[in-house]
C-alpha cells in the first residue's frame, strides 16, 4: 500500500473512534484534499477490501482494514512514544513528526524499536499500544455524550496538532477525574470541574474528539 493510502487509512482509523462511521466531510477536513479526492481515495481503499463505502452514511473499516490500521497505529504510537520520551520534543510537534517516521519503517525496525522503548502501553496522548485494544472503543465515550453531573477521565484523545495545542492550552490532564457540571447546546459548550475546583470550558465539537472511561474503570499507564 502507498503512504498516500495508509495516510488515508490512518485518518479513517482515528476518526472511527468512538463512532460508527466515519463521514467523508471528517476524511476531507482532517486530510485536507477536496471531496473528489477522498472519493477516489476511499474507493481504492474499498477495492483493496479495507474499508466499506456507504452512499451518505460514510466509511467503515473492513477486518482486513482493522488489522492493517492497527499496524500502522502501532508504529505510529510508538514514534509518538520515541519523539515525547528521547527526543523530548514539544507535544505539538510529535503527531506530525511521528507519523513521517512511522510510515517509511520497516517491521523489522518497529519490533527493535519497541524493544528499545521497553513496549510502551500509550502514546503521549493516551493511543492504547496492546493490538487487541488498539481499535477497541466498547467502553469509551465521547466527552461530547458524557450526561451532566457524571464523573470520566478523559483517556485519550484525536492526535492532530491543533487538537494537542487546544488540549494543553486547557490543561485539561488524561487520567484525573473531571465532571461535567453544565452544557450549552446553543453556544456548543461543556463546562468541567477538576478535583482541585478549577473550571474548564470545552468547545462542543472538539469534544467529539475526546474520549472518556467511566471513573470507576481503571486506565492503564
Amino acid at each position: 500500500m502507498s503512504n498516500h493510502q495508509n495516510t488515508y487509512l490512518k485518518i479513517i482509523a482515528e476518526c472511527s473512534f468512538a463512532r460508527a462511521r466515519v463521514s467523508n466531510k471528517q476524511i476531507i477536513h482532517f486530510a485536507n484534499v477536496t471531496p473528489a479526492t477522498v472519493t477516489e481515495a476511499t474507493r481504492q481503499l474499498q477495492a483493496q477490501g479495507l474499508v466499506h463505502r456507504r452512499r451518505y452514511t460514510g466509511v467503515t473499516l473492513t477486518e482486513a482494514g482493522r488489522d492493517q490500521a492497527r499496524h500502522l497505529l502501532f508504529a505510529y504510537r510508538l514514534c509518538e512514544v520515541f519523539l515525547d520520551r528521547q527526543l523530548h520534543l514539544p507535544l505539538v510537534q510529535i503527531p506530525d513528526q511521528a507519523w513521517q517516521m512511522a510510515d517509511t519503517l520497516t517491521m523489522a525496525t518497529v519490533a527493535a524499536m519497541a524493544d528499545y522503548l521497553d513496549h510502551p502501553q500509550r502514546s503521549p496522548f493516551g493511543g492504547a499500544l496492546q493490538p487487541d485494544q488498539m481499535l477497541d472503543d466498547s467502553r469509551v465515550t465521547r466527552l461530547s455524550d458524557v450526561p451532566v453531573n457524571a464523573t470520566v477521565t478523559l483517556c485519550g484523545y484525536l492526535e492532530t496538532a491543533n487538537l494537542v495545542a487546544y488540549v494543553a492550552h486547557l490543561r485539561l490532564p488524561l487520567n484525573v477525574p473531571v465532571t461535567v457540571v453544565a452544557r450549552d447546546d446553543e453556544l456548543h459548550l461543556l463546562y468541567l470541574q477538576l478535583p482541585d475546583q478549577r473550571e474548564i470550558t470545552v468547545n462542543g465539537l472538539v469534544a467529539t474528539y475526546l474520549y472518556t472511561l467511566p471513573v470507576t474503570v481503571p486506565v492503564e499507564n
